[in-house]
Formats: C-alpha cells, sequence, structure tokens
C-alpha cells in the first residue's frame, strides 16, 4: 500500500479513497486550515517580475465598460 505524508505535518498516512481520506491531501480539517492561514498571510507567494504586457493587460482588462451599448460614445448609429 502507498503511504504519502500531510504537507503541514507531516503524518505519514496509507493512500485509500475519497472516503477514508476526505482531506486529501491533508491529514485533517485542522490542516487545511493552517495552509489557508498560511496563503491568505502571505507566507506562500508566486512571485514574477511585472511586464509591461502584463501592465498593458491589467489596464485594459480593469478599463470602464458602458452598461448598455448605446452608451459608447465612439459608437456610431444607424
Amino acid at each position: 500500500m502507498t503511504t504519502v505524508r500531510c504537507p503541514i505535518c507531516e503524518t505519514r498516512m496509507d493512500l485509500s479513497g475519497p472516503k477514508e481520506w476526505p482531506d486529501r491531501p491533508f491529514c485533517s480539517m485542522r490542516c487545511k486550515w493552517i495552509d489557508l492561514g498560511r496563503w491568505l498571510g502571505g507566507d506562500y507567494r508566486i512571485e514574477t517580475p511585472i511586464s509591461e504586457e502584463d501592465t498593458e493587460e491589467n489596464e485594459l482588462a480593469n478599463s470602464p465598460k458602458p452598461a448598455v451599448p448605446s452608451a459608447d460614445p465612439h459608437r456610431e448609429e444607424a
């Protein structure tokens, strides 16, 4: 049988189905909450340098959209 370790407390667990191990990959709900707290607290980060391309895409995505199509000032009326 295959054993795995909880990523938080490193408890060894037998690899079994989802009914026997509902908190997978953690050994318990407590370890799930600890992991979530680490993410929210900024302990885990995915850091990449910000490029100009990322900044431009972000500006386009966050630009205000007209509520109705006719509210678009650049739209040509038929």
